[in-house]
């Protein structure tokens, strides 16, 4: 068992409170965000994670270091470590401590907790300590995998082939997504092209998603009007964050003034796929 598992561990049956001893007097709790929009869930590139720290028991006119520490909560790995000095104006204080957040290269979802240790300047005794859980939202950050959405199958919804009639009728587009947060808002939207990439202003979207699996199907249907007879239609999808865009009334997606980046997640579009194209009526140059 390594020294930051025993840490871990005794964290665990301690919460946020302090020791005993020495620690009895300073408590130190925090909840630990990202420092762009306030949750919890970064994407693959990682970025900056701020920890809200409310340090209570010090005594006024002392010098005081706060030493955190972010660690990979399965491997207990060190990331990064931060030296805040601190000099009390009152019992309790309250700080923010800013903690950079590495890029996820691999598969699977990374989870992230911090380390944090009090102690006087100058002095090697601990005044306080406390170390996040990765199952507590409010202690631990995740940093995302790379996410992934597919287009499955694009038929028309009455019958299942890929053609509907020329006066226009239903097409249901089957997404597969993959490595999704379970119980995120997503905001999933698409429109239908041309093979040429065309938009013709066909569009569908769900618009609060939480998955309760990281990887699933799900179904958008698009209502294709009369007027286009002739021609071929294929899909662009997309995930989004929810709290990132809005959906205008004529159904087009826009992003939000001033939203952090990025806000779309991830996207498929599909141009020289014909298995995935949907004719509308009867092409041109053919007849019944």
């Amino acid at each position: 068992m390594t020294d930051f598992t025993r840490t871990i561990l005794a964290a665990g049956a301690l919460g946020l409170a302090c020791a005993s001893g020495a620690l009895a007097d300073v408590t130190l709790s925090g909840v630990l965000t990202d420092a762009e929009d306030g949750n919890r869930f970064f994407t693959r590139l990682g970025g900056t994670a701020e920890e809200s720290l409310t340090i209570s028991g010090l005594k006024p006119g002392a010098d005081y270091l706060l030493v955190t520490t972010l660690h990979d909560a399965a491997t207990g790995a060190e990331v990064e470590v931060v030296e805040t000095p601190l000099t009390a104006e009152a019992e309790t204080a309250e700080l923010v401590v800013a903690l950079p957040v590495p890029r996820n290269e691999g598969e699977v979802n990374i989870d992230y907790v911090t380390h944090n240790v009090l102690r006087l300047a100058g002095e090697d005794a601990v005044l306080a300590e406390a170390t996040g859980d990765a199952a507590d939202p409010e202690r631990a950050i995740q940093v995302h995998a790379i996410q992934r959405v597919s287009l499955v199958s694009v038929r028309d919804a009455e019958d299942g082939d890929n053609r509907i009639d020329g006066a226009g009728g239903r097409v249901e587009a089957v997404i597969r997504y993959e490595n999704m947060v379970e119980g995120y808002d997503y905001t999933i939207w698409g429109q239908l092209l041309t093979p040429s990439g065309q938009s013709r202003s066909i569009f569908a979207a769900i618009p609060s998603f939480a998955p309760e699996t990281k990887a699933g199907e799900l179904t958008l249907t698009f209502e294709v009007p009369e007027g286009l007879d002739g021609i071929s239609l294929t899909t662009s999808v997309g995930i989004f964050h929810q709290n990132r865009v809005e959906l205008r009334e004529d159904g087009f997606l826009v992003w939000l003034e001033d939203a952090p980046q990025p806000v779309m997640i991830a996207s498929d579009t599909v141009l020289d796929d014909t298995d995935l194209f949907i004719e509308v009526g009867v092409p041109f140059g053919q007849s019944e």
